[in-house]
């Protein structure tokens, strides 16, 4: 029977992880029960078998310093909008953690990235942009959010009006129009996010 530093060092080996915080990080616990782990001189075997699918599935730690962000395929319109059929996860992309932390001040559990579509938002978005979205449940103040209306997810800017919310176009081909108080708290609207990132090619 493999010894405990054996059993870490095999556990290293298919999170691909060096070090017990990072591999504590990999498996989802804290490093004070990896310390529990040495002190009983065992590990469970449930362990063991959630390392080794994170192996078959390819899965890997991000290089320190950097964090995986989730990504979702679904477009949003920044045009009149699409039916949203899903909004399931595709794969991840990484970014670096000072630069979420620091340079965007947003909780990296809070965020995701979504592909803009449409020219409703251009010159600030183009077709095609990549949106990081901080999940927030409510309008916190004027900005670009991600929303779904009536069916249909959609980045626009939003600018609080005496009757309720703006829902404004940066392209200057689009009409503004208006979101009233009862369509804001009714079950047709909802704010998914503040975008409070791009990246898009030149």
């Amino acid at each position: 029977m493999k010894n405990i530093n054996e059993q870490l060092a095999e556990l290293k080996g298919l999170t691909k992880t060096t070090t017990n915080p990072d591999l504590a990080k990999a498996l989802g616990v804290s490093p004070k029960t990896i310390y529990t782990w040495k002190e009983r001189d065992k590990i469970p075997e449930k362990i063991f078998l959630k390392a080794q699918q994170m192996s078959s599935l390819g899965e890997a730690l991000p290089p320190t310093g950097y964090m995986k962000l989730d990504f979702y395929e679904q477009a949003v319109s920044a045009g009149y909008g699409e039916l949203v059929i899903s909004e399931e996860k595709s794969s991840d992309i990484i970014f670096s953690e000072s630069f979420i932390n620091n340079e965007l001040g947003v909780n990296p559990k809070h965020i995701f990235l979504m592909p803009v579509k449409g020219d409703s938002m251009y010159p600030t978005l183009k077709n095609g942009s990549l949106v990081m979205v901080n999940r927030v449940e409510q309008y916190s103040g004027d900005g670009i959010y991600v929303f779904r209306f009536d069916g249909q997810l959609m980045v626009k800017r939003l600018q609080f009006s005496k009757n309720g919310l703006s829902v404004v176009s940066d392209n200057s081909n689009y009409e503004k129009w208006e979101l009233s108080k009862e369509e804001i708290t009714s079950n047709d609207f909802e704010i998914i996010g503040e975008v409070v990132w791009s990246g898009q090619r030149m």
